[in-house]
């Protein structure tokens, strides 16, 4: 396939942090780390899971010798606060800190998602505001650790002003989008937003060149998405510097609606009769094929043994747009199973001798801490997250996960102690009648939450409840803002462009 172009400012800043490559320099002993997440991809779907799917690289991937198939892998219900649970992650009880890594603030949190009420909401475009600064990324923690980062595709965490951009949050390089969604051949916003009562319409495609310089990118009009980031990543790693170790975070647009696709995947995807997920099973078959893509190229570029890829999504499926949890209970944007459960693996040829299942509990927060280990770092947590790359690499555990928090709110929360599950208020988009209705489930022999127990076991639900209420007393004040025309395309020169909040958010 050919490869896109480069974008004109890639190669520059590349030379500019002394990360391009070097004749004649071979490769770091320190493990370079791709971490892939799909957007909105559901539990069922992938070609292990509902034949009629199409998947067949990510299929190798997940069942190959050297990978690690977790099985009981949370994420959070929505866009915005998965990306921030993964890059940094907060603590209650976190007093030490780790030689050469960012301080975490003293807060007693449980998550930033929670603390801040983003749990139930995610940054719109225009919106100003964005993850609070004062938090280290994972991507500055690797950094301090000598490592060169990069982010392609979907970012979500605030752009109003240069402090919230990727270049500023510990990424050498972005190439993507900063809001929820963008069409996949015109890389554009066309929303209506109700707070405005107006149709909005702009670019959200822009390139980084380090220090928060943001340069929005006209040239790719026509290009799908899901292959100009993986054209992009490419291009990064042809010019990454191999003394040094690489972290990438590939965040893809797809399986995100809207659903759009190039004809050619309709071949794929004949044996799907619903409309919409013969659609959603082409852009599932896209993606898959550009993971291959690049897996080839890391083979070809003496990347491949010595890289740990990660593939996960960022939440559950929704159904209305052809995505299917099944046999979960519920979808994105809820509190079951279906909204919080997602499909995990870890591959690497060099640190994983016997791949498998890994049954243990796993929190999207346990990434931070597990991702510093696997760079050599000696450490048990990190915030609320748990090491498991012992756990991951040879299906012994060194440490145990066996609580979270599902959500937080006034309205809807649910939290996990070992096999139980609570709920407690709202747990779908319809807002609960009764806030303080509780649902009580045995995750662990009804995983797809069809008997609810809280009546027969009194003591559990008095328990988890006590719990959640010590933890409702550490929400913090919402930082989410009405919208603003300041942030309006039309006032930046077609796109949703940067720079339009400072002294605001």
């Amino acid at each position: 396939m050919r490869r896109t172009t480069l974008p004109f400012f890639l190669l520059l800043v590349l030379q500019h942090y002394g990360i391009a490559d070097v004749d004649g320099q071979t490769l770091t002993q320190k493990p370079n780390v791709l971490f892939i997440m799909a957007d909105d991809l559901g539990f069922n779907d992938l070609d292990w899971k509902d034949s009629t799917l199409h998947t067949p690289n990510l299929r190798n991937l997940a069942f190959h010798k050297n990978t690690a198939l977790l099985t009981n892998s949370y994420v959070n219900q929505l866009c915005t606060p998965h990306p921030t649970c993964f890059l940094f992650f907060l603590s209650q009880n976190t007093k030490r800190l780790y030689d050469g890594l960012l301080p975490i603030s003293g807060w007693h949190t449980v998550f930033a998602m929670v603390s801040f009420h983003l749990q139930n909401g995610v940054f719109l475009h225009m919106e100003p505001a964005g993850v609070p600064t004062m938090f280290p990324f994972l991507s500055e923690n690797m950094r301090q650790l000598d490592y060169s980062t990069y982010l392609v595709g979907k970012w979500h965490l605030g752009y109003c002003k240069k402090e919230f951009l990727p270049t500023n949050r510990g990424f050498d390089y972005f190439y993507g989008f900063y809001g929820p969604q963008t069409g996949y051949f015109n890389h554009s916003a066309d929303q209506y937003h109700r707070e405005l009562k107006r149709v909005v319409k702009g670019l959200d495609l822009f390139e980084e060149v380090g220090n928060g310089k943001s340069v929005p990118d006209f040239s790719q009009n026509g290009v799908y998405s899901t292959d100009l980031f993986t054209d992009v990543a490419m291009s990064v790693l042809d010019n990454h510097n191999t003394t040094k170790p690489f972290f990438m975070f590939l965040s893809y647009q797809a399986v995100h609606p809207p659903l759009q696709v190039p004809r050619s995947f309709d071949k794929y995807c004949s044996r799907v009769k619903d409309r919409y997920r013969r659609i959603y099973c082409g852009m599932l078959t896209a993606m898959d094929f550009a993971i291959g893509r690049l897996v080839e190229y890391l083979k070809a570029s003496n990347l491949y043994e010595n890289t740990v890829i990660v593939f996960t999504s960022d939440n559950g499926g929704t159904s209305n747009f052809g995505a299917s949890n099944a046999p979960l209970r519920g979808e994105k944007d809820t509190i079951w199973e279906g909204g919080t459960k997602t499909t995990t693996f870890v591959h690497s040829p060099m640190y994983i001798e016997e791949g498998g299942t890994r049954e243990m509990m796993f929190h999207v927060v346990d990434w931070h801490a597990t991702i510093l280990s696997i760079t050599g770092l000696e450490i048990d947590s990190y915030g609320d997250g748990i090491n498991q790359w012992e756990y991951i690499k040879t299906g012994r555990p060194k440490f145990r996960r066996f609580q979270f928090v599902y959500n937080i709110d006034n309205h809807g929360s649910a939290i996990r102690d070992g096999d139980y599950k609570l709920i407690v208020g709202n747990v779908d988009r319809k807002m609960s009648k009764d806030k303080n209705r509780t649902r009580l489930f045995r995750i662990a022999t009804d995983p797809t939450e069809s008997k609810d127990i809280a009546r027969s076991n009194p003591k559990i639900v008095r328990r988890l409840l006590a719990k959640l209420d010590q933890l409702k007393k550490f929400l913090h004040k919402n930082v989410r803002k009405p919208l603003s025309l300041s942030g309006s395309p039309e006032r930046l020169n077609g796109s949703y462009s940067s720079f339009w909040c400072d002294g605001q958010a």
